[in-house]
């Protein structure tokens, strides 16, 4: 397979055989899975890439001929696919919650902000009039 962007190639998967498009820019969040698009289904599906490799072929002569309709269906289906958000969620770990999170955190305390003797403190009312 070249590494174009697209390549358009045929998934010799028996009775499942079809047109595919391999949109190297459509990443699935998983190394060990890929998109195609799939003529056959009009879609977008997402396969395991170490059973659908060895079963992609390159086009033959006769197959180019079909290139037209595969990639007409292929630009209808991109403008509405949305793949998977690669983005990584962090959840809290099951039976925490966030409470108990902030409940470990030591808490700042308003005298180390002040000063002990609280002489980061003014009563200036000007300031308060101003403001």
């Amino acid at each position: 397979m070249k590494e174009k962007r697209l390549w358009y190639g045929y998934l010799d998967a028996g009775q499942k055989s079809t047109l595919v498009v391999l949109d190297h820019s459509l990443q699935t969040g998983n190394e060990q899975t890929v998109y195609l698009f799939n003529l056959a289904r009009g879609k977008f599906l997402e396969y395991q890439r170490q059973i659908v490799e060895p079963k992609l072929r390159e086009l033959n002569p006769e197959q180019t001929t079909a290139t037209k309709q595969l990639k007409t269906a292929y630009t209808k289906a991109r403008r509405n696919f949305k793949p998977h958000d690669n983005r990584v969620v962090q959840f809290p770990a099951r039976g925490s919650s966030t409470k108990e999170t902030a409940a470990q955190e030591p808490l700042e305390e308003l005298t180390e902000f002040m000063g002990n003797d609280g002489e980061g403190f003014t009563e200036n009312e000007d300031w308060f009039d101003k403001n």
